[in-house]
């Protein structure tokens, strides 16, 4: 099976997200940013209304998934977990925070379920706490996008992606990251 790990790259200006991100953890009376949550959930709502977003090719054939589910990267120690909330769309947006934050916490305990860490549909990875410029994530088994978010300078944040190109072609991730890129409207 031929993976291709093809990368495309969106600069995105932090203020609205930190703004937006602010916003709703002073409304939801949240302790810590909501910030990568939220952007994750903008991904899923993405996904939901791009099916090519959440599909796979099996053999030759292109499957487009019913749920989304968003695996996110969870540094602890040195494990690497790829954390998933399973049929995330269905969520909205405080629910999805809420789990993603309840998953993080597993996994900082090292609790999460075999169930927690498989079957992702789509990824989110972030290494901005590192203040890495630049990484390239690996797709996970399955998957066709990978997106990647890292913390960039000057106010500037870069949103990048890996993607399978006998799935999607680069003017769709293009798309997808410059509507990533602002908090847009939620459902």
């Amino acid at each position: 099976m031929w993976r291709f790990q093809v990368i495309s790259r969106s600069l995105m200006t932090r203020l609205p997200w930190d703004a937006y991100a602010s916003e709703f953890g002073r409304r939801q009376g949240l302790l810590l940013s909501p910030l990568l949550p939220l952007m994750a959930w903008r991904l899923v709502e993405l996904a939901r209304d791009n099916p090519r977003l959440n599909s796979t090719i099996v053999g030759t054939r292109r499957y487009e998934y019913k749920e989304v589910n968003l695996g996110s990267t969870i540094q602890v120690g040195d494990v690497l977990y790829l954390a998933v909330v399973r049929d995330a769309a269905r969520l909205g947006e405080f629910g999805f925070v809420s789990a993603m934050v309840d998953l993080q916490r597993r996994a900082a305990g090292h609790k999460l379920s075999p169930q927690e860490t498989q079957g992702t549909t789509i990824g989110f990875s972030s290494m901005a706490r590192w203040k890495v410029a630049r990484h390239v994530p690996i797709l996970s088994p399955q998957t066709a996008l990978m997106v990647a978010h890292t913390a960039g300078s000057d106010g500037v944040a870069v949103l990048g992606a890996t993607y399978d190109h006998r799935v999607m072609n680069g003017s769709e991730v293009a798309s997808m990251l410059r509507k990533l890129s602002n908090p847009g409207k939620s459902s």
